[in-house]
């Protein structure tokens, strides 16, 4: 069912079932289930019961009195439905005794499975009767969008397995049949009509079985289902070879006790809407004011929410882009002063470097006066530099550059040697290339 709230009334015999259903998101659930005496004051019961529920409909499916509807089932070669609604009236005319001033009609239609032939079940009621039945209960207060017989109301449900259906009602006996997606054929007998028995029942059900016997095959009739409030006498499962069961109530009010049945199965089936026997006006329903403050609460609680994250995500990410705006004018407005003060950084780092050198080393002067006394007079000084940790590199050409480690050695200033290369041979002259670690003026003096 798409529709959020549906009601409806099905006239039995001397009763009128009433049920009122809302569909919410967290499921079905029944306002209301009753059953009302049919007299003159049952239109104004069934208004005084929709409104304690305070809240309109958007679908009411009204069961007409089986004695105001008759039912036709016809066969034609296929054709499509387009086809098939241009030549309804027409059809009506030949199987239908009635006016066709004072005629409402319903259709259905379905193909047979060979799809040779299509099925059309055609119901009719007296327009009259029917106006007058729907006029009293709008004048009521209760609006009337369907009206159809109750055998008919239910076909969608029971139609998906060949399905006798016996309808046991206090005046009343009606037999239907269903299959192949269509209400097949139907019949009312009165109980106070002469020779009326449970032989007479299964007699007609199965005179039924046997006039539709070319659809149903060899398996002939799948279930037989009872409904109605008064018990059945008739042993018309035996007839069948088939036990005999109630109508099930719809799965969403299985735990319900005492379900009006055939009022849920009829107001839970989707009906074509050529079935119709009134025109559906397509009424506007009004929203209930619980609707309203329900949608309104919800609309709040979303803004709210959204209120809530856009602050949450918003105001950090505004603060954020302020704080590096700010930043970076301070750091444009500060760029000269850090330039200096990496200046300043720099020559403080080389002025320590100086003061370590200067007192840990010996100095210059003496650095070249060791060498120039250490080196032998056939060897001559190329270059020589200072290195980071206290180590001079010397580079240079000698004749006995082997001697030179152990004459360097002899000077005071140097503790070590810690790298001596020797190059190739230019004339009579070696290229060589050491690197030798000073003593700090602290180990000079323990010298």
């Amino acid at each position: 069912m798409t529709n959020k709230a549906s009601m409806c009334i099905l006239f039995r015999d001397e009763a009128v079932e009433v049920v009122f259903i809302d569909r919410t998101v967290l499921g079905a659930q029944i306002k209301f289930m009753e059953r009302l005496p049919r007299d003159e004051q049952v239109f104004e019961a069934v208004a005084a019961l929709m409104a304690s529920v305070e809240k309109t409909p958007s679908r009411v499916l009204l069961c007409i009195p089986r004695e105001q509807a008759m039912q036709r089932t016809l066969r034609y070669p296929a054709m499509s439905l387009a086809d098939m609604a241009s030549m309804i009236q027409f059809e009506a005319t030949r199987h239908v005794p009635l006016p066709e001033a004072d005629r409402a009609l319903g259709w259905s239609a379905a193909p047979e499975p060979d799809e040779k032939q299509v099925v059309l079940s055609l119901v009719a009621a007296r327009e009259a009767d029917v106006r007058s039945l729907v006029g009293r209960f709008e004048e009521a207060g209760v609006p009337i969008d369907e009206a159809v017989p109750f055998s008919s109301a239910v076909f969608p449900i029971l139609s998906d397995k060949p399905t006798l259906l016996v309808v046991s009602d206090v005046r009343n006996v009606e037999l239907c049949l269903y299959g192949n997606g269509l209400l097949q054929d139907s019949q009312v007998m009165s109980r106070s009509m002469p020779g009326f028995g449970p032989e007479r029942v299964v007699t007609a059900a199965r005179q039924m079985a046997v006039k539709h016997k070319d659809w149903l095959g060899m398996e002939g009739v799948g279930r037989v289902l009872v409904a109605g409030p008064e018990p059945l006498d008739a042993d018309l499962g035996a007839a069948f070879g088939l036990n005999l069961q109630p109508l099930e109530v719809p799965e969403a009010f299985a735990s319900v006790e005492e379900p009006l049945t055939d009022a849920l199965l009829a107001d839970a089936a989707e009906l074509p809407p050529e079935l119709n026997l009134i025109e559906n006006a397509g009424r506007k329903v009004p929203i209930s004011k619980r609707t309203i403050l329900v949608a309104a609460l919800c609309a709040l609680l979303a803004v709210e929410l959204l209120a809530s994250l856009a602050f949450k995500t918003g105001a950090p990410a505004l603060q954020r882009k302020q704080v590096a705006e700010e930043i970076s004018k301070v750091r444009r407005r500060a760029a000269p002063i850090q330039r200096m003060k990496d200046k300043n950084r720099e020559m403080r780092r080389q002025l320590y470097r100086l003061d370590e050198i200067c007192s840990r080393h010996v100095s210059g002067m003496e650095i070249w006066g060791a060498l120039s006394e250490a080196l032998p007079e056939d060897s001559y000084l190329q270059l020589a530099y200072f290195k980071n940790g206290g180590s001079l590199h010397i580079r240079g050409l000698s004749k006995e550059p082997d001697r030179l480690p152990e004459l360097l050695l002899e000077s005071p200033q140097i503790e070590e040697i810690s790298k001596s290369d020797i190059g190739k041979k230019e004339g009579d002259y070696h290229s060589f290339a050491i690197t030798v670690t000073l003593r700090t003026s602290d180990e000079e003096a323990d010298i």
